[in-house]
């Protein structure tokens, strides 16, 4: 038997998601970490509490936690290494079985630090509502899942649920030991949820910041801190879904109004932590949670459990000032400063107070991108490298071996960059931005070169890239092509309260960072206006947000980008009026003549959806005036004009002097002016049409604003509010699954060198695991199926060993998870269950 093809089957989105069974052992890819022995098993809704008593009758199964709250499920581990988790989804009341799997938190050490909080606050309405409405979200509880918080900062109370002290709630669930490469790892809880990690007192000061360097959204708000993530060992510091369902709950048992979710992984609703962020929202809990930062990876990045029904999904835009390390590059032609990052963990600070050379490894691509063995010593030097390639983590391993004592990271698109490394690698790694780094090539490329970077030096300087969304956040729709993110906060950049022994501040960006200002801004909110509930809570947020306009093309940034744009708070409290649905996910939708609107019969046959809003005017003395428009927005396709397959995805338009209006979205409506009297609720109905003008297989995802204008009577002044909406446009079922050959897979790979196996005459295939089948998915995809095949009869010979793949997540080369890997081996089996 030959290898011929590793073929790919694909259940799409409508039949991939009804086709789930009841009973359903879920298999993720092995590329996915898993807890070995671990499962979550969810219960169909209507099985009692009792039913886990059946699991603590079996021999070799225990019991972990039984979640009754936010999950109707338990978790298991089991001590048999042979122990067949089928047997589970065999059980009467069983929906789905999942074995648990690691979760790391979603921010990334930051380009730069900001210590003018009071900027960021004026451009998100939060100073303003400070200011003018008195609000801090005094009254409010917050619960806030993630690595624990120093609470002795001084700028975070200094207290741990003492009388007057905002951290009342908490615990640890995981202590300071455990590490996912162990067999078992370690859960030894700590009394309190102290931090060692940083990521919590980071998110902590966003929120609950008191000054003088870093001021909260909400200081006035009560606290809860609900330990998931340990402290980072071998460069990881990452937990499980078991215990961060531990933690989820045990905040919303703690009543808490807001829970904060820096934090994500995988990439579907039915995975079971999104399943339980979305019971919470039933239950009148507001779920605030980071939509995550693998934005080099292109559309449909986002990741659980941002994507769960009814949770705020956050993206994040870039600081408008932000705080460098300046550096001195003197050369024979002189002396230059450029602006450095400065690395989020102090313990390899880029501090160097007497000059120190500069080297460009030599060789090809792969070695100015720092992405492979350097060929000379650099012992004594930092090293500059351009960005991609490979891991910022990768690159520092590279210079480290080579014996360099720094790395320098230029980017490879305009403007600053935010380098993400792991303290595994005891050496400073830092960014510049592309113009600082043409400086710097330009320079060694004349001769040599050092730098002078002196310990405890900062500068301020304002962001090119301020008020823009951040490159690293990552880009919607949803694997179910719902709108994410609904909404976007300063991510990039954040300087923020950091554990003492780690340096008290640091600098951070991420969706992580972004998403507890929103997580404030709600606690504002609820203040202010404590009658709203949860749909009312994100109407309002979304429909205040104000959409970003893309400098390059004069659009608006598309809200599969931005969400509903960057917050505004002040707006959302004194809003009289709310729109409901707020987003408009139209998925993709058949070509046929438009139906229910006449004047819309001259169009012919177009993509089109008709959508209907609520629109409910709460001023009870005044009647509202409105009338509608359409902002479009950019269109994203991650397919280039030559047909070839790009991760940074392509714009449309690229150039606006001359835009044909059949390739940008339209919005029609019958009745686009309304009068509402005082308290009364009307309805509009919308016929949005997809840019019929723009080619079906290049696969673009379109969207835009409808745009609100109000006025209430006896009132001269309007005032905007906004309802976005997106779509495919195309046929959602058709799209290549498998990821470009241009990413040179699939591919058969050596296990041991790493290197491609080209000549197949001379493969030889044992149980060793010698040899895998490498591949990359282009969109995220329910289920894979890998199947070795007869070359001489073109039949399947059966399912590789972990051949069967559910619930697999977007993949690309700078993304969390660059592709997929299955064992090569003798082995195959005949069922899906990969047993027989």
């Amino acid at each position: 038997m030959t290898l011929l093809v590793l073929s790919a089957l694909v259940v799409a989105f409508c039949l991939g998601i009804a086709g789930v069974e009841a009973g359903r052992l879920i298999s993720y890819p092995p590329h996915i970490r898993t807890k070995r022995g671990s499962y979550i098993v969810e219960f169909e809704s209507h099985i009692p509490k009792t039913h886990v008593s059946r699991f603590h009758a079996m021999s070799d199964v225990s019991v972990d936690r039984h979640f009754t709250k936010v999950l109707n499920g338990i978790s298991v581990s089991v001590s048999k290494r042979d122990f067949d988790p089928s047997h589970f989804a065999q059980m009467d009341g069983v929906k789905r079985v999942w074995p648990v799997r690691y979760y790391y938190p979603a921010s990334t050490p930051s380009a730069a630090s900001n210590s003018s909080s009071l900027y960021l606050h004026h451009a998100t309405g939060v100073e303003k509502a400070l200011k003018e409405l008195g609000v801090d979200g005094k009254g409010i509880k917050i619960g806030i899942v993630d690595s624990g918080v120093d609470y002795n900062h001084p700028e975070l109370g200094g207290c741990w649920k003492t009388e007057g002290c905002p951290w009342q709630y908490g615990e640890d669930f995981i202590g300071d030991k455990y590490n996912e490469a162990d067999a078992i790892p370690i859960i030894e809880p700590n009394p309190t949820p102290m931090d060692c990690a940083g990521h919590g007192t980071h998110v902590s000061g966003i929120l609950a910041g008191r000054g003088p360097q870093v001021r909260g959204v909400a200081p006035g708000a009560t606290f809860g801190m609900y330990r998931v993530f340990s402290c980072p060992i071998n460069g990881e510091g990452g937990s499980s879904d078991d215990i961060l369902l531990q933690g989820i709950e045990a905040a919303f048992e703690d009543g808490h109004d807001i829970i904060n979710l820096s934090l994500g992984g995988g990439a579907w609703s039915e995975e079971p932590v999104a399943v339980a962020c979305a019971q919470i929202v039933q239950q009148g809990v507001v779920v605030v949670a980071a939509l995550g930062n693998d934005g080099a990876g292109g559309l449909q990045t986002g990741s659980a459990p941002a994507i769960a029904r009814g949770v705020i999904s956050v993206g994040s835009v870039d600081n408008w000032n932000v705080t460098s390390k300046p550096g001195i590059i003197t050369s024979a032609q002189g002396t230059q400063k450029i602006a450095l990052s400065m690395p989020g963990d102090s313990k390899y600070p880029f501090d160097f107070d007497s000059d120190t050379p500069l080297e460009i490894p030599a060789g090809g691509e792969d070695s100015i991108v720092g992405c492979a063995n350097y060929t000379e010593n650099m012992s004594g030097k930092i090293v500059v490298v351009k960005r991609g390639g490979c891991t910022f983590n990768e690159k520092a391993l590279y210079a480290y071996t080579a014996g360099a004592i720094g790395v320098i990271c230029y980017n490879n698109v305009a403007g600053d960059m935010s380098p993400a490394v792991s303290n595994s690698v005891p050496i400073p790694f830092v960014g510049i931005s592309d113009d600082d780094g043409k400086h710097v090539t330009d320079t060694l490329a004349a001769g040599k070169a050092t730098v002078k970077a002196p310990k405890g030096a900062r500068e301020i300087s304002p962001s090119k890239t301020g008020g823009q969304i951040s490159l690293f956040s990552s880009i919607g729709p949803s694997a179910e092509l719902d709108m994410v993110p609904l909404i976007s906060a300063p991510g990039g950049n954040i300087w923020s309260t950091y554990p003492q022994k780690l340096g008290s501040y640091a600098s951070l960006s991420g969706t992580s960072m972004a998403t507890p200002y929103i997580s404030g801004t709600v606690a504002l909110l609820k203040q202010a206006r404590p009658d709203l509930d949860v749909r009312a809570i994100t109407r309002l947020l979304v429909s205040n947000g104000k959409p970003i306009t893309d400098p390059a093309t004069g659009l608006k940034t598309t809200p599969f980008m931005s969400g509903a744009g960057l917050v505004n708070i002040y707006d959302a409290i004194k809003s009289r009026v709310q729109f409901d649905p707020p987003v408009l996910s139209l998925n993709d939708s058949k070509i046929s003549h438009i139906q229910g609107y006449s004047k819309l019969e001259s169009l012919g046959s177009v993509r089109w959806a008709a959508r209907t809003i609520s629109i409910h005017n709460t001023d009870c003395k005044k009647s509202l005036h409105l009338s509608l428009s359409n902002a479009a927005a950019n269109s994203l396709s991650m397919i280039l004009a030559n047909g070839s397959f790009s991760y940074t995805p392509r714009t449309w338009p690229a150039d606006t002097s001359s835009v044909s209006e059949d390739t940008l979205p339209q919005v029609y409506s019958p009745n686009a002016e309304k009068t509402i009297g005082p308290g009364k609720t009307c309805s509009v109905t919308v016929f949005i049409v997809a840019p019929k003008g723009l080619k079906d297989l290049e696969s673009w995802y379109y969207g835009g604003f409808i745009n609100f204008t109000l006025q209430w009577d006896g009132e001269k002044t309007t005032s905007t509010q906004v309802v976005s909406y997106g779509g495919y446009n195309g046929d959602s079922t058709i799209q290549d699954v498998l990821s470009p050959p241009s990413d040179g897979l699939p591919a058969l790979v050596d296990t041991v060198t790493g290197e491609p196996v080209n000549d197949l005459s001379t493969l030889v295939i044992d149980n060793n695991a010698t040899k895998a089948i490498l591949f990359g998915l282009s969109i995220p995809s329910r289920l894979v199926e890998i199947m070795l095949v007869d070359a001489a009869t073109d039949k399947s010979a059966g399912y590789m060993v972990q051949g069967y793949n559910e619930y697999l997540a977007r993949t690309c080369p700078e993304c969390s998870v660059p592709y997929v890997g299955v064992p090569l081996t003798k082995t195959v089996f005949t069922d899906s269950k990969l047993t027989n």
